[in-house]
């Protein structure tokens, strides 16, 4: 089905949900205002995929409500996924390069409301107040920081060390605290984990099983609970 309008699409709704992105959180309202009124709010339902009619569409995307995922398809026709993206995070900074080619799908994981940042427009004003950029620049750093520390730990480490570094970028980006307990609750399946760690579904399972086992996590149906917040930490890092 694909997405409507949302009906609050204002100016003033879509700058409060920029000031939930670290990207915009202390920009001036005055750069702001101007970003919100070039913008405009989606809707999509759990499945949609964003920009369908268009993928080369030059976008940036802020999630406002749900979860994204960003996800591709080999050569091969094997599915990957990247990450799922939750609110106040941003996506599609790429996009903003003009030549970008090779872009990732997205699709709402769960009903999902998106801001839509137009590339050339929101390059026009990036231009006009050229400090701003920097901000941008930052951003993509710490992101191929990352990158490289996630691959450098995927190279030397093992599989359960993988799989608990993924569990930490899903708990940072939109796990949620369960009430009157200390568990972070991830709604993610084992299909989901299994590719973004490019491994079989068999053997997430296994990898889960091992995390249980030591009271680091507990598994239900499309559902992860994480009990022991530190442990999957050191796990991740090595110790």
């Amino acid at each position: 089905m694909p997405p409507s309008k949302a009906q609050a699409d204002t100016p003033a709704l879509i700058q409060r949900a920029l000031r939930r992105c670290a990207l915009f959180r202390d920009w001036p309202d005055l750069v702001l205002d101007r970003i919100a009124r070039i913008a405009h709010l989606e809707h999509y339902e759990r499945g949609a995929q964003v920009m369908a009619q268009d993928r080369m569409r030059r976008e940036v995307l802020v999630v406002v409500s749900g979860c994204l995922e960003v996800s591709g398809v080999s050569a091969g026709g094997a599915k990957f996924m990247l990450s799922l993206i939750g609110p106040g995070e941003i996506v599609g900074l790429v996009r903003l390069l003009k030549a970008a080619t090779r872009l990732y799908d997205y699709h709402a994981h769960e009903d999902t409301v998106l801001v839509h940042l137009p590339s050339e427009a929101l390059h026009a004003v990036l231009d006009q107040t050229p400090l701003l950029w920097k901000d941008v620049a930052l951003l993509a750093l710490e992101r191929q920081r990352e990158s490289i520390v996630a691959m450098q730990r995927r190279a030397l480490g093992g599989l359960t060390q993988s799989v608990a570094e993924t569990l930490l970028k899903l708990v940072g980006w939109h796990g949620q605290r369960e009430e009157g307990g200390k568990a972070v609750c991830l709604r993610v399946s084992q299909s989901d984990l299994a590719h973004m760690v490019s491994v079989s579904r068999q053997t997430m399972n296994k990898e889960l099983r091992l995390l249980a086992e030591q009271g680091i996590l507990a598994a239900d149906y499309g559902q992860l609970s994480i009990l022991d917040l530190p442990a999957l930490r050191r796990i991740a890092e090595g110790r």
